[in-house]
């Protein structure tokens, strides 16, 4: 069996506010993961590279409880359903008649178990809604060599998942062992930076026993060399800095001399300028200058104002308001005159007839810029109103090809009705009901998707001949509607 064979499951049953991130880490953790692709919130298909990874996925995931996150953490743990498609479960079929299971089989399964249950651990942590991951380890190659012949055979499943949990902690112990390193590290550069700086060196004299430092010795350690070149960069970046921040003052200084002059400009005779200093102009505050508003000071007059044209607005919506009255009477009058004289053809034949006598009138009725679908389903009312009592025998006459690219008529269908029918298809195919797969369905159909879109959401579930069929017996359902 080839290791490039189809390798794909169905996840069913996620539980809600469960992201694809957290997915995918649960995919990960049982190896060869490829892709995932999510077709509903409840549901969707993850590629795996190899048939033993699918059949690992399928021993370690199925019936798995993941806890609720986000918003639905209070709602109660839902089991995942894996299951292969109709291809996957072909190919395992022939390939676990030929499996040989070995023991680096039980031990990657048992790794994987271990790992499995390190993610579910990280999603029932509070912090979880907020996005952290769980931090991921690599195991140390010296970490991975073990002996199976050490390891009695009635307790090696045991022995194999403590190992695995000994081999995560020893790496979390690395892991915080070198992150105290570089604490370390840092404080001691920064007692280093302490002690080379200009006021240390003002501090220790030459003649003091321990803090004379000769030249050569900066020149000979490339540690002090680097430390002093470190301060070299600092003190040039402060110097940066501090220019910087004078320029900005500058030019902040230079933009209130520029406001305080065009306030200058406005001020009242009585008041002299030149008095003023800039602390005095800069204190003025935006309270006072609304003070001065007529909105503020003197409202009668500002309403005075306001008055005119709030007249002119109240003639204009009036005005408004009247043309709208006048178009809606208008096209309520278009209409009764166009129903009466459709009515002579709704008394009968014989009412509708020119004025000087001769035969009836025939109306021909052309579907102009129709679409094809709309134009098929006309035409298949037509032939069922003339005979009401073939609606059954015309729709199932009709060939899939033909009937697939008939429109329903959306507005008359009531979706409630075609739940049945597609449960009974996916419960036939299954054995049982996957409310999540229906629920896929019906909201291809709420968009108004066509026959072909709904077969690419059961085709790789179901069996290659029932997905168009099951299709095949809604559609037609739903064009006989």
């Amino acid at each position: 069996m080839s290791g490039e064979a189809a390798s794909t499951v169905f996840v069913g049953s996620i539980s809600p506010g469960v992201s694809d991130r957290w997915l995918v880490q649960l995919f990960q953790a049982c190896g060869g993961y490829r892709s995932f692709k999510r077709v509903s919130k409840a549901f969707g298909f993850a590629d795996f590279s190899t048939l033993r990874d699918a059949l690992r996925v399928l021993a370690v995931l199925h019936d798995l409880e993941l806890p609720c996150m986000g918003a639905h953490k209070n709602e109660p743990r839902k089991k995942l359903i894996v299951r292969a498609d109709e291809k996957t479960s072909a190919f395992l079929g022939e390939f676990e008649k030929t499996m040989v299971r070995t023991e680096a089989d039980a031990m990657q399964d048992a790794a994987a178990r271990a790992r499995v249950d390190y993610v579910i651990r990280a999603m029932s942590k509070p912090n979880a809604e907020a996005g952290d991951e769980p931090e991921r380890y690599e195991i140390p190659s010296h970490l991975k060599d073990l002996s199976m012949s050490e390891i009695p055979a009635y307790r090696r499943k045991q022995v194999l998942s403590e190992i695995e949990k000994f081999r995560l902690g020893a790496v979390a112990s690395d892991a915080a062992s070198r992150r105290r390193e570089l604490e370390l590290e840092r404080q001691r550069a920064a007692l280093m930076q302490a002690r080379s700086s200009p006021l240390a060196g003002k501090e220790s004299t030459p003649d003091t026993p321990g803090t004379s430092m000769d030249t050569s010795d900066v020149a000979d350690d490339p540690e002090q060399a680097d430390e002093a070149a470190e301060m070299e960069r600092q003190r040039a970046e402060e110097a940066r800095r501090d220019m910087d921040a004078r320029h900005a003052e500058h030019a902040y200084m230079e933009r209130e001399r520029a406001r305080i002059a065009a306030w200058t400009e406005r001020a009242p005779a009585d008041h002299d300028p030149s008095r003023r200093t800039m602390e005095a102009w800069i204190s003025l505050d935006e309270d006072k200058e609304l003070a001065e508003e007529l909105f503020w000071t003197d409202r009668r007059r500002w309403t005075q104002l306001r008055a005119e044209a709030r007249r002119r607005e109240d003639e204009a919506d009036k005005a408004d308001r009247e043309a709208e009255a006048a178009e809606q009477s208008d096209s309520m009058r278009q209409a009764d005159a166009f129903l009466a004289s459709l009515a002579p053809m709704a008394r009968g034949p014989s009412a509708w007839r020119p004025s000087g006598g001769g035969a009836p009138i025939k109306l021909q009725v052309q579907h102009g810029d129709v679409p094809p679908g709309v134009q098929r389903r006309l035409q298949l009312e037509e032939k069922i109103r003339a005979d009401p009592s073939k609606r059954t025998e015309l729709v199932d006459a009709i060939p899939r090809d033909e009937l697939w690219h008939t429109t329903p008529a959306w507005t008359r269908i009531d979706l409630a009705h075609v739940a049945p029918i597609i449960d009974r298809g996916i419960e036939e195919s299954f054995g049982e009901s996957v409310p999540d797969l229906l629920e896929a369905v019906l909201d291809k159909l709420r968009e108004h998707a066509s026959a072909q879109d709904v077969v690419d959401v059961l085709a790789p579930v179901m069996d290659e001949d029932e997905a168009p069929a099951l299709v095949e017996r809604v559609w037609r359902f739903l064009v006989a509607t």
